[in-house]
């Protein structure tokens, strides 16, 4: 179950339903929002679909009036089919209720839980501790980065036996492998992608280059996503940067990262990141600060290049390895794709199967 609008997580749903159409031997039904720009592809791929209406804003009052006939839909669905278990992909403003309904039926509810605490400059973080609520009550939490887990625990909000830490899968974005031998005739080319918020780091990552620029370093740079740029635009201009200040297709995303060598995530603070798989799937290296969960993603000098601290100098050198180093961007691409089943959505899926047969086999022991 999936019912946001879009984003990274309707790539994540679609990719698990192919998954699934290769799995014939698992029945598997995904409930999506009607109003998710990827539900037209995952009812072309998915064996069963259930569409509900949602709403488009938090502030509509659609959020109660479809609530109610939402619910009694999703409870007839499950009361008519009696799954093994429904698993959000990622908590919605509504799940925390529809969870406790469906655990009521006696029908196992995991929950992937994404983020622990809310994101500097993040609009929607204050939702974040009624989204993470299911936690207390779900059968199985699902977190893709051991920081998310730890901070969960450390808040009382899930129980250690209940927590199952896996991974964030490689997306694809429908797109071949990009990553290739670099042109060292030419600058690097880095890409920041994604909204522009203030966790992400964007200043950090212009002061870096522009340091990298000073010092002589050829550096060329991209800034693709929704937000506002404000004193950056300026910066960017002066830098020569491409930028597209605005959301971006799924279709749109192969073309941008086929024109750059490296993806950038100069965080500040980070759950896990979706760019980051976004990368991976195209067997592209990132670079990126040493924050949260971002530790578990990059391997340095495998998966990406990790910088030693969050400062501007250290981005640099991180930057600066990829930029003259003519056999790193090499290596790391050939890593990626050699190790890419080891972050398929296959295996994620295979885990959460294995996961929910364990838990059926506890339920139907003896006084369980």
């Amino acid at each position: 179950m999936y019912l946001g609008r879009r984003g990274a997580l309707g790539r994540f749903t679609l990719e698990l339903a192919q998954a699934c159409r290769d799995r014939p031997d698992i029945d598997a039904t995904f409930i999506i929002s009607r109003r998710n720009s990827i539900a037209a592809d995952v009812e072309r791929c998915a064996s069963s679909v259930l569409l509900l209406e949602t709403f488009e804003s938090a502030a509509s009052m659609a959020v109660v009036r479809n609530f109610f006939s939402a619910r009694r839909q999703l409870l007839n669905y499950l009361d008519l089919h009696a799954p093994q278990v429904v698993v959000t992909l990622m908590p919605h403003l509504w799940t925390p209720l529809l969870g406790r309904d469906i655990r009521r039926r006696g029908i196992p509810y995991f929950t992937v839980i994404h983020d622990a605490l809310s994101h500097p400059g993040d609009q929607t973080g204050r939702i974040t501790r009624w989204l993470r609520s299911e936690a207390r009550f779900a059968d199985r939490i699902i977190t893709l980065s051991r920081a998310v887990a730890d901070q969960l625990l450390k808040l009382g909000i899930a129980r250690r036996e209940r927590t199952l830490t896996l991974f964030h899968p490689d997306l694809s974005y429908g797109c071949n492998a990009i990553g290739q031998e670099r042109n060292f005739r030419r600058p690097l080319k880095l890409l920041f992608f994604g909204r522009i918020l203030r966790y992400k780091g964007l200043p950090l990552l212009l002061q870096a280059v522009e340091q990298l620029r000073q010092e002589g370093t050829p550096i060329e740079l991209g800034v693709a996503g929704e937000g506002d740029l404000g004193k950056e635009a300026a910066r960017l201009t002066a830098l020569g940067a491409e930028v597209i200040n605005r959301w971006l297709e799924d279709d749109e995303v192969g073309p941008l990262l086929a024109r750059y060598d490296a993806v950038a995530l100069p965080y500040l603070e980070a759950s896990q990141s979706g760019v980051a798989a976004m990368a991976f799937g195209a067997c592209m290296p990132i670079v990126c600060t040493p924050v949260g969960g971002m530790v578990d993603q990059v391997v340095d000098g495998k998966t990406g290049v990790l910088a030693t601290g969050v400062t501007a100098a250290a981005l640099a050198d991180a930057i600066r390895r990829l930029a003259v180093d003519q056999s790193l961007c090499v290596k790391i691409s050939g890593y990626l794709r050699q190790t890419s089943p080891d972050r398929s959505m296959t295996r994620f899926l295979n885990e959460i199967i294995a996961e929910s047969s364990v838990g059926e086999r506890r339920s139907n022991k003896p006084g369980a």
